[in-house]
Parts: structure tokens; C-alpha cells; sequence
């Protein structure tokens, strides 16, 4: 049941009943962009450049050291069904969707266009993803996630460099109690604590230097330990304890993580994605640890609209929801006698469409139109309207804006039901979204002068929800 509304898509996502984040911590590449940005973990000023949330030297970080990937270790949306939520690097095309559309013309025009550090959400095929709609986005989350809705200006200039949002997290980085990041190449850093840009590093922002985290049960969370070794962790999310080291702080949960709304599932063994990358042919895949030194792909760069080789270049992840279904029925002018009722539509659920034909009807089939707006009238003989003997009187009940129709199986007439089930994407570009359904009822009446005698039937409807 696959809407091809895509130009709707962006506000339907709007009305999720989704936090909208005061602050997000984050940090940008500081080799690529035109402006300065000073080291340690940013969040927007309003309004003006970005202001320091979390100086360097509180998670014992020097001015050299550049931030590649953050989390404050409470993405807990990775237990679940989950959004990817990610910003790529300013050479990123896409395959598709607002990636591509973002790099070739803007959604708020500047010079040249481009994706880098624009937010965008993962959404079902054919869409793949979306520029992140308000309460995911800029400007305190008032805004959408092009960067030209930050609180700075967000210059490029013909062939690069660009602004590139190099690590981001929803958090609220002046609550925070402690991180986990990892570190690019060449920050001195690394090697005054002996690690590499692949391990996972956790500070509890006390000053003193940070330490390897650890996955729980499974020692320290490095880049071999990962399967990454060599490589550059790239954009991460974490469920781990906070606070200080010595009170069990930089801890990973142990744990499986859930399925992205359009990738694959992976047997993790801690509740962690991240992704590699420069120049590894997985750069933009999402990924999973699945036993020492090993990984597995989580969901595959297409899976986001991105080629394996661009770069997913900051990583977060949001619920689906949560948004409840509603539902209702409704008749008119109360004159069909064809009764249909259905389940609500839930996203990565079956919705089901049940049809009680009217005591004097004979066995038939019937035909689902299911559409995006609700009518009512015209009332009319279908009978004498498909050419056919007149049948009766009945309402139509649903309007324009074409979702699909169905056939139903064929049903028993007069006190028998007769149900009709079909799938709903797992697509959270779908909450929100309303619904309106209605049958075309065919069966002798033995009133009339036909064996067809069709009717529309009552109707149903609602909006799109994740329960």
C-alpha cells in the first residue's frame, strides 16, 4: 500500500510525534570549511557561528585533536525499528532522493549546491531518504536539515571546500555527563593513549585524557576488536553508560540491534553502529559488531540512497513514531447497506479490510479504493453508470489523490464476511498520513433486474500510525 506522494513526504514527517531537540552537539571538519570552528564538541548560537558546548581540554583533547564521530551514549532508538539519520561529505551524488537532489540543485539555493553537512533520514523505497524534516533539523530542530538553516552561514565554493558535518547526536551536549568518539588521523592524541582512528574512545569530561571504551563482556572496543582495523571510525551510535570512568562509565551494552526501516538485520553483539571510512568501499554502509574482530553490514549504503563508495560522514538514529493510529467508519447519507470495516494502518504491519455484504445480497466480489481524501456524494445507481441493469442508490464515499485498489476475494453474500489483507511499508514517511477506504460491492440483489447489481459500501478511514 505504497504512496507515491514524495513531494508530500517531507510534511507528513513533520507531524511526527517526534521530540524536536533544543540543542545537538556536533562538530565540523575543521580541514574542509571555510569558517573557523574550534575544537572540542559544538552546538548552534543563536544566532552566529557555532559556540563551544564541550571545550577540547574537558575530554583531555588538545587543539589539534578533530572530533570524527560522537555519540553521548543514549542512541537507545537502535534497540528497535530505527531511522538512519545521516549527514555525507561534500563530494557525496547519491543514487536518488534528497541526497542527490541536494547536490545538483538545493533545496535553499547557494553556490555550488551540495549535500555536505545537510541532515538526512533514511526513508523506504523508491524515496531512500529525505532532507530531515523540523524538529530534526537546524536551528534549535525549528528548521529543516539543509544547512542553510543553520545558524551560521554555510559557504562552499566551485569544486570544494565545503562546510561537511564531520560527527553529530540529538543530545543536548551541556547535559551531558560523558561521550564516546573516536578521533581523525593525525589528532596527537592518538598516539599519546596508544590508539588508532578506528577504536572507540569515551572521555567523562573530568580533563583528564579518555580512555578505550569497553564493550561489555568483550574487553576494549578498538578497532581490531570492531574488524576495522586500519580504517577510520567514521560516524557512530552508542548505548552505553555515562559518568565517570572509575563509577563504570564508557561501557557499550551488550545486545542486539534492530533493523533500520529499509536495511537488513545483523546479529550484533553489542548495541553499537558505526561506519568506516575513507576510501573503503563500504564508506557509506551502516555497520555491526558481530563477534571479535568481525562486522557485518547493518543496512547497506543503498538501502540510504548513497553509493558504497560516498561517505556517510555522521550517523545518528531516531524512533519510527511513536504516532498512534486512528481510525473511524462513516456511511453519509446512511444508505449503504454493504458494511465495511477494517484494522488500523500501522507501518510494517498487514492492514485488513473486512466486508459484511447486506442480508439480501448473493455471493460476489468486491474492489477496495483506497484514497487519500474522503467525498460525499455523488450519490448515483452504479448499475445504470457501468451500463448494467439499475441496481439501487448508493454514496460514494472517498475523493481524489490515488493510493491503490484491491480486489478482494470473492464473498458468501448475506451473512458471510469476506476479508482482504495487504501489507504497509515500514516506512516512516507514511505516519501521519491520511486514509480513506471504500468497497465496490458486486452480488445479486434479487430486487433488481441484474445478477451484478454493484453498490459502493460504508467506508472507513484514519491517518497512518506506528500503533
Amino acid at each position: 500500500m505504497q504512496t507515491r506522494f514524495a513531494l508530500f513526504h517531507c510534511l507528513l514527517l513533520s507531524l511526527l510525534d517526534t521530540p524536536a531537540f533544543a540543542q545537538t552537539g556536533f562538530d565540523n571538519d575543521r580541514a574542509t570549511s571555510l569558517l573557523f570552528f574550534p575544537p572540542g564538541i559544538l552546538t548552534e548560537g543563536f544566532p552566529g557561528p557555532p559556540v563551544v558546548a564541550i571545550p577540547a581540554g574537558f575530554m583531555g583533547l588538545g587543539p589539534l585533536d578533530e572530533i570524527d564521530a560522537l555519540s553521548f551514549g543514549d542512541d537507545h532508538a537502535v534497540t528497535t525499528v530505527h531511522t538512519i539519520v545521516f549527514s555525507p561529505n561534500f563530494i557525496t551524488v547519491g543514487i536518488g532522493a534528497g541526497t542527490t537532489f541536494e547536490f545538483a540543485t538545493d533545496t535553499l539555493p547557494g553556490f555550488p549546491p551540495a549535500a555536505a553537512a545537510d541532515i538526512f533520514l533514511q526513508d523506504a523505497p523508491p524515496l531512500l531518504n529525505i532532507l530531515a524534516p523540523p524538529g530534526l533539523g537546524y536551528d534549535a530542530g525549528t528548521l529543516t536539515g539543509d544547512e542553510a538553516n543553520a545558524t551560521w552561514m554555510s559557504p562552499c565554493i566551485p569544486g570544494g571546500p565545503c562546510d561537511d558535518l564531520d560527527a553529530f547526536d540529538y543530545t543536548d551536549p551541556l547535559t551531558a555527563t560523558g561521550v564516546y568518539f573516536s578521533l581523525k588521523f593525525g589528532s596527537p592524541a592518538l598516539a599519546a593513549l596508544g590508539a588508532t582512528p578506528g577504536d572507540i574512545l569515551y572521555s567523562d569530561l573530568s580533563g583528564t585524557p579518555p580512555v578505550i571504551a569497553t564493550l561489555a563482556g568483550a574487553g576494549p572496543a578498538t578497532a581490531a576488536s570492531l574488524g576495522i582495523l586500519g580504517f577510520d571510525l567514521d560516524a557512530l551510535n552508542v548505548v552505553g553508560t555515562v559518568g565517570p570512568v572509575t563509577a563504570g562509565g564508557g561501557v557499550i551494552t551488550a545486545g542486539p540491534v534492530g533493523p533500520s526501516i529499509a536495511g537488513t538485520v545483523a546479529p550484533s553483539t553489542h548495541l553499537l553502529e558505526f561506519s568506516v571510512g575513507p576510501f573503503t568501499g563500504i564508506d557509506a554502509d551502516v555497520l555491526v559488531r558481530t563477534g571479535p574482530g568481525a562486522f557485518a553490514v547493518h543496512t547497506p549504503a543503498p538501502a540510504i540512497g548513497l553509493s558504497p563508495h560516498e561517505d556517510l560522514n555522521a550517523l545518528e538514529a531516531t524512533p519510527c513514531g511513536p504516532s498512534p493510529a486512528s481510525y473511524f467508519t462513516y456511511n453519509g447519507s446512511g444508505i449503504n447497506l454493504d458494511l465495511l470495516s477494517s484494522s488500523p494502518v500501522i507501518i510494517g504491519s498487514p492492514w485488513t479490510a473486512t466486508l459484511a455484504p447486506q442480508a439480501a445480497r448473493g455471493a460476489g466480489v468486491w474492489t477496495i479504493l483506497l484514497r487519500s481524501a474522503s467525498a460525499a456524494g455523488p450519490i448515483l445507481d452504479l448499475g445504470t453508470f457501468f451500463a448494467l441493469p439499475p441496481a439501487g442508490l448508493s454514496e460514494l464515499l472517498v475523493g481524489i489523490g490515488f493510493i491503490a485498489n484491491f480486489a478482494g476475494p470473492a464473498h458468501g453474500g448475506g451473512g458471510t464476511t469476506a476479508s482482504f489483507s495487504a501489507p504497509v511499508p515500514l516506512s516512516c514517511g507514511l505516519v501521519a498520513s491520511p486514509w480513506f477506504a471504500q468497497a465496490v460491492v458486486l452480488g445479486d440483489l434479487p430486487a433488481g433486474a441484474g445478477v451484478l447489481d454493484p453498490w459502493f459500501s460504508s467506508a472507513v478511514g484514519g491517518t497512518i500510525g506506528t500503533f
